[in-house]
């Protein structure tokens, strides 16, 4: 009998050690547990901050994975101080657990407790079950965290538990919940907040901190006192997290930057994502684009984009497509992506393409009317002033963004024909018609481009012709820089539309362009005013916004200077607060010499002395003629080609009695002698009434009469005098006698 007993006592064993460690290995873990768990997209900021934490498929948000080293130590106590104390002993099933659980609900005579491990809970939560769990079902779920506890190391159960529970409202993963309740890291949780976290997975709809804190803090206080019995908080750590008040910060995913997030969405399949966005930078952009169209919505303006670049990386670093991206009417519409007509702001290359054939900032275009022979008739652009100017240097007519003038340099230089294919070697995708469907009309303007490739292209004028494709994730594909444009014409394009003297004429003196450093800045204005922009760089930062409407409604008298423009410059300034603006070196091949605007020809010891002559920068092998004595009359008037014969006498010639054809000389000309357009007066208060009288001359007038329509003018002995103050001030003068008039310019400044 005795041998009997041992024999039925040796077999039991045997069949219980079978059963402890043999039959776990015949039931398979669950393959979901097998694969990494599933992780939403992440979008975070160039330094980590989050911008956008998409759902999954399955309308929940998990973050990626996080390893056990990575889990704070206090939080994996609070987890096993709620869910399972003896995790590091026990066998991946808990007997005294198991009894314990009975006994209690044997003595209530209902479910009171639970024994579940976290082996456990991490079978049931990575095996999908529909109906009811049955004894048989638990019993291979038991068997399951035998063979899970036999085969994983503690660490590596505890980190996937972690990873894949539920902490409610669409959260899985501590690492989502962290954020998704306190909007921090897991490292930055104190013991408080780790003990409310691990009192969620238990019921989480039921315990809702977002529906009522109340309702889970005497869990999460339970779960205090047992980790500080359990020797895992000292007295002051456990009295401290019993004191602390739980602040709540909800983070839903965030949605920072939601128009650069949506161009980026499909691009990668990875989980997270670290962008170029400057987080800070990009909610000043957006800040400053909502103050700005509030002062304009009188004007009908309602929507605005900007895109700001870094000029040594190509990277973006804010991008706002639209005022308010849940706005009802086109919030969602993205103003950096969508075509619109840039105008003049296309005109640079234009006249870069001029530098590289030969041309300089001092040779001369006649801004005259013209009309050129299209397919579809003539083609008769005119200048924003609906004014002609006459002969201007390439500066002159670049920095006043003059529409006469772009035509006539893109004429000189073969059309379109020779604009187009740099313009798409630069990145405009959307000029796919023919050149000559666009005809002249290219360069101020006629073809629908995007923000953030125009941009790109004056990112190239800003690295002095390097070409270097835009990209707004850290971990893109390095791109080559390769040259596109020519360095000594990009630096003088760079130079011109820094240069507030040269659009002085158009802009004034003190317009929202002139910022208290060098800066490159190129307005453009469409047609019916449908479209505003502004585009610039400092050698750092290429800065590109828009203005208009989405339904293509025209604006009410909305230019450069007064849509984009300021836009551009809070932008700019803001840029510049922490990174002082720096300009570019000359380059070895560029030299200067002074010449006469009139002709555009250099001037020497030798030549008539000029009262406009200026500086001027020139490609040493590229330098202008020098002027003859035979460009000058006897009175030291620049001869023009006869082509001005017709312009001269009128009012709209602002060089007055300084210029003169053949064809002229034998005609009446009224012209103003003082001031000559463009005088600058300076206001000096030491002397006599500020020196603000200004004697007004002119010759060819017998029956002279003077106005202006911001100067008050006295008339005394025969003279008539002008009394200044601050500004741009037009002056008009008209012969009675003749019909003729004549028309100066006068900037006055105080010192």
């Amino acid at each position: 009998m005795r041998r009997r007993w041992k024999t039925i006592l040796i077999t039991l064993l045997v069949l219980a050690a079978v059963g402890w460690w043999g039959i776990p290995w015949l039931v398979p873990l669950p393959e979901a547990l097998l694969k990494p768990p599933p992780a939403s997209t992440l979008y975070l900021a160039r330094d980590g901050t989050p911008l956008r934490h998409l759902l999954n498929a399955d309308g929940t948000r998990s973050a990626p994975p996080v390893k056990f080293a990575e889990i704070p130590t206090t939080l994996v106590h609070a987890v096993l101080a709620a869910e399972d104390k003896r995790f590091f002993s026990h066998s991946g099933i808990d007997p005294l657990a198991i009894a314990r659980a009975a006994w209690d609900n044997a003595r209530t005579g209902h479910v009171v407790s639970g024994a579940s491990t976290i082996h456990q809970q991490l079978i049931k939560n990575t095996t999908p079950r529909s109906g009811k769990r049955t004894l048989g079902i638990k019993i291979i779920e038991a068997l399951q965290a035998r063979r899970l506890a036999m085969s994983w190391s503690r660490e590596d159960v505890l980190a996937a538990y972690l990873n894949r529970i539920s902490f409610g409202n669409l959260m899985t993963g501590a690492a989502t919940a962290a954020s998704g309740y306190f909007h921090k890291p897991l490292n930055d949780l104190t013991p408080a907040e780790c003990a409310l976290l691990a009192a969620l997975p238990q019921s989480p709809s039921r315990l809702n901190p977002f529906r009522s804190l109340e309702a889970v803090l005497p869990r999460q206080r339970r779960i205090l006192d047992r980790m500080y019995a359990l020797g895992w908080l000292d007295d002051e750590q456990h009295r401290i997290a019993w004191d602390q008040k739980i602040v709540l910060q909800r983070f839903s995913g965030g949605f920072e930057a939601p128009h650069a997030i949506e161009m980026l969405r499909g691009e990668s399949s990875a989980t997270t994502i670290r962008t170029t966005i400057d987080a800070m930078l990009q909610q000043q952009v957006e800040t400053i684009i909502a103050q700005r169209l509030e002062s304009l919505k009188d004007r009908h303006v309602s929507h605005g984009a900007v895109v700001v670049m870094d000029n040594a990386t190509g990277a973006v670093l804010a991008l706002a497509g639209s005022r308010d991206f849940f706005a009802n009417e086109g919030g969602q519409i993205n103003g950096a992506w969508a075509p619109h007509s840039p105008g003049s702001a296309m005109k640079p290359f234009t006249y870069l393409i001029a530098f590289e054939r030969g041309a300089t900032p001092a040779s001369i275009v006649a801004d005259l009317p013209v009309e050129f022979a299209t397919s579809s008739g003539t083609y008769r652009p005119e200048n924003f002033s609906l004014r002609s100017f006459g002969p201007m240097t390439y500066r002159h007519a670049l920095g006043n963004s003059l529409n006469i003038s772009a035509v006539r340099v893109l004429d000189s230089i073969g059309g379109a024909e020779t604009l187009l294919p740099r313009l798409r070697e630069l990145g405009l995708t959307t000029l796919t018609e023919d050149a000559a469907h666009y005809g002249l009309g290219l360069t101020i303007g006629n073809a629908s481009v995007r923000l953030i490739e125009l941009a790109n292209a004056y990112a190239c004028l800003a690295r002095l012709g390097q070409f270097k494709p835009w990209t707004m994730r850290t971990d893109a594909p390095t791109s080559e820089e390769h040259r596109l444009l020519g360095e000594n014409e990009s630096w003088l394009i760079a130079d011109i539309l820094s240069d507030n003297q040269a659009r002085e004429m158009a802009f004034g003196s003190h317009s929202v362009l002139r910022l208290p450093f060098k800066c490159a800045v190129k307005t453009g204005t469409s047609s019916t005013f449908r479209d505003n922009w502004t585009l610039g760089f400092t050698r750092e930062f290429t800065v590109g916004v828009w203005v208009g409407n989405f339904d293509n409604t025209p604006m009410q008298d909305v230019s450069g200077i007064t849509g984009a423009g300021p836009i551009f410059r809070d932008v700019m300034l803001h840029l510049h607060e922490k990174h002082a603006a720096t300009w570019f070196d000359r380059p070895a091949a560029i030299t200067h010499a002074r010449i006469d605007p009139r002709t555009g020809k250099r001037l020497t010891p030798l030549t008539p002395p000029s009262r406009l002559s200026r500086e001027e920068f020139f490609i040493a092998d590229k330098m202008p003629p020098v002027a003859q004595a035979s460009n000058y009359d006897a009175r030291g008037r620049a001869i023009l080609p006869s082509e001005y014969a017709a312009w001269i006498p009128t009012s709209a010639n602002w060089l007055g009695d300084l210029i003169t054809t053949a064809e002229t000389d034998a005609k009446p000309v009224l012209r103003i002698t003082n001031p000559i357009p463009g005088t600058v007066v300076i206001l000096d208060p030491d002397i006599r009434n500020h020196g603000n009288r200004l004697l007004l001359q002119a010759t060819g007038a017998s029956q002279s009469h003077w106005s202006s329509k911001t100067l008050e003018l006295r008339s005394e002995a025969n003279h008539t005098f002008a009394i200044l103050k601050p500004g741009r001030h037009e002056i008009e003068l008209r012969d009675e006698a003749s019909g003729l008039s004549a028309s100066t310019f006068v900037i006055v400044e105080e010192e």
